[in-house]
């Protein structure tokens, strides 16, 4: 005799969250445990994205022009090249757990960031889950890195991204996430490879559009339509953001400018201002203090 039976089952629905990340790739480059048992100041540039979940004890960090408040149980968002100064004080113990990590595809990133801060770097403990347990298990994992850990961490990762952002979104009393469906995505990342290729040399418009098939009047509408800023903005970002890497190793300004195909340390520094804020002899100062 055979019973036949039949499972009852609702269908997954998708959202505009899990579409967005279910088109990004996570990169983990680190993941760990600060551990310190005195009050102190300290100044960091980070060159990839960064999330601390403070564990014991707390600090008032100013991230960029913004000061916060960070108790025990919130989560602090960084990103990439921009300084930040933390004052612990007031506690007999500090612990932090941290990721660093980035994500692809690129065009993605100017969202993905968005929405990753979008009221602001700091989420509360009661804003959150009790991720305590999970992190203190992904540390054991780090540190014994058994076959397949990076997997773990980087899924673990995903989860606290995801309530980050539902974090944010509660905020701003919206759940909605307007999608970026543009006709230029696959037309942008070429043009991001590109970018990143030639790099070390001066990139020309008009030639770049040329290589990717397209009139430069396309190439920018493209630009502007997924990343929200015009190609020539978006090179000189990663540039920048390249020279300030080379800063933090120590390199001049002058071989950076070489390197990176300014005809001029003075024209590598006045695009190195209007983006960074300051001057690079002004950055490195304090890069020095940290």
């Amino acid at each position: 005799m055979y019973i036949r039976t039949q499972n009852q089952y609702s269908k997954f629905t998708t959202d505009e969250l899990s579409e967005l990340l279910g088109q990004t790739t996570f990169q983990i480059n680190n993941f760990g445990l600060w551990t310190s048992d005195h009050d102190n100041q300290a100044s960091y540039i980070s060159n990839d994205i960064e999330i601390v979940y403070y564990q014991k004890g707390g600090s008032r960090t100013l991230v960029g022009n913004q000061s916060y408040q960070c108790p025990p149980g919130s989560f602090l968002i960084l990103e990439p090249f921009q300084l930040n100064t933390s004052i612990n004080e007031g506690y007999d113990e500090y612990a932090y757990y941290y990721f660093h990590f980035d994500i692809e595809p690129v065009s993605l990133k100017h969202q993905f960031m968005s929405l990753l801060t979008k009221h602001g770097h700091l989420i509360y403990p009661h804003e959150m889950k009790n991720f305590e347990e999970m992190l203190y298990r992904l540390y054991i994992e780090s540190q014994e890195k058994e076959m397949g850990y990076s997997s773990i961490i980087t899924s673990a990762l995903i989860r606290v991204v995801v309530e980050i952002m539902r974090a944010q979104l509660k905020r701003g009393q919206d759940d909605h996430i307007e999608m970026i469906h543009s006709p230029y995505i696959e037309l942008v990342n070429e043009a991001i490879t590109y970018v990143q290729i030639h790099l070390y040399e001066p990139i020309r418009l008009q030639q770049m559009a040329q290589t990717l098939g397209v009139s430069s009047g396309v190439l920018y509408k493209a630009f502007i339509s997924v990343l929200s800023l015009s190609p020539a903005k978006y090179i000189h970002q990663q540039k920048i953001q390249y020279a300030q890497n080379k800063l933090l190793l120590g390199e001049s300004v002058t071989a950076i400018a070489q390197e990176l195909g300014y005809s001029s340390a003075y024209h590598l520094s006045k695009d190195f201002k209007k983006i960074v804020g300051m001057s690079p002899r002004d950055y490195k100062k304090q890069l020095q203090r940290l």
